[in-house]
């Protein structure tokens, strides 16, 4: 299972991956010279050589066309998300949803289907309009966790790499090899620093954050009443106050999905472990979490190295490639201050907070120079 998040900038394609702890490491960085089909579609082609297509790839990005398009031309096994975050902020400002925001965010974060229609009904009863955009011009499956055909698992923003984008802003107006040496060169202290503290926790079955999620579940199961309903002790009924739950421990799943999605079991599968297990069922709980949040699983994702770019006396080019020159590309210059931040797509064409206010009437809409109380003489 692989969740990447896609960054768009205006002279770099990039590609990160988030660990369950909530860091950060890339997997591939691309120079291009715009940002549009031409551009993603090479950089997904190259990206294809090493992360490979399969139904267990997910991508997280946000609603930029040409992302969207060259995911679907190129890695058509895929699953292709949208950033939750980018999706409220569109909601907040343009669609002037601030107050019932939280409807939205229950939505997006609902397990279950059933937990998804009650909050997505309250939205659309709220904000109509709205809702009919993200119901069919959009659609469930791009931002829903309970409609999504892949697994986002607990991350369903992109936030993480935009701030792996600022970064190296400063960076961006070095030379091609330099960018990407600064780039390996951090990266490289990070998976050393990181390398270094998982190798600490040797003696661990989980790395810190999951194990704090199970932990957690195990309390919140304690409330719980289980009732057997097989013979095989794998599969149970639980029953709480407002609550019934069906575990199958041996598939790793519950009605809830939240076991089935963050691979941790939910608190009513910690109940039905301590039922099959008996008080002391603390230890037990680790085979039935998923391998990818091991403390050995960690440590083999650090482990390899970042090179950097070679120096150019030590390039291996072909002898027809010698002689041919390359133009750089025609580009219209325009007046103004280069800009530096992501290309915004759609959604993100947020309007102004500012308005303007009249400094003698105190009354937005208008500035001194055309209020009606103006008296020039």
């Amino acid at each position: 299972m692989a969740l990447i998040y896609m960054v768009n900038t205006r002279a770099c394609c990039c590609v990160v991956a988030q660990d369950m702890e909530n860091h950060v490491y890339p997997i591939a960085f691309c120079a291009v010279d715009k940002d549009n089909d031409v551009s993603w579609t090479f950089f997904f082609e190259k990206l294809k050589e090493i992360v490979v297509d399969e139904p267990n790839l997910c991508f997280i990005s946000n609603r930029h066309k040409s992302i969207a398009n060259d995911i679907v031309n190129v890695y058509n096994h895929s699953h292709h998300g949208y950033c939750m975050r980018y999706l409220g902020e569109n909601l907040r400002i343009n669609h002037h949803c601030g107050d019932y925001l939280y409807l939205y965010y229950n939505a997006a974060k609902a397990y279950s289907l059933e937990e998804f229609d009650n909050h997505f009904v309250e939205f659309k009863n709220k904000y109509p309009a709205a809702a009919v955009v993200f119901e069919y011009d959009i659609g469930f499956e791009k931002w829903s966790r309970a409609h999504f055909p892949g697994n986002r698992y607990d991350v369903m923003t992109t936030n993480i790499a935009e701030s792996l984008n600022a970064m190296f802003i400063e960076e961006r107006e070095y030379l091609v090899a330099s960018i990407f040496n600064l780039i390996a060169n951090r990266f490289g202290e990070l998976f050393r620093e990181r390398h270094a503290y998982i190798f600490k926790l040797m003696g661990n079955q989980m790395v810190p954050f999951a194990e704090k999620i199970a932990r957690k579940k195990m309390i919140e199961g304690d409330s719980l009443y289980v009732e057997n309903v097989t013979r095989d002790d794998n599969q149970f009924t639980m029953l709480g106050v407002g609550v019934t739950a069906y575990v199958d421990l041996l598939e790793k799943s519950c009605s809830c999905r939240e076991y089935d999605l963050i691979k941790i079991p939910c608190a009513h599968a910690m109940a039905a472990l301590r039922s099959k297990h008996g008080n002391e069922y603390g230890m037990s709980i680790y085979e039935y979490c998923s391998p990818l949040y091991k403390v050995e699983a960690y440590l083999l994702e650090y482990l390899n190295s970042i090179n950097v770019v070679p120096l150019e006396s030590e390039w291996c080019v072909l002898e027809e490639l010698l002689n041919v020159k390359i133009l750089p590309p025609l580009v219209d210059t325009k007046l103004g201050r280069k800009r530096r931040e992501h290309v915004k797509c759609v959604g993100e064409n947020f309007k102004s907070k500012r308005r303007k206010k009249c400094s003698i009437c105190k009354r937005t809409g208008h500035t001194r120079t055309t209020c009606v109380n103006n008296n020039k003489s």
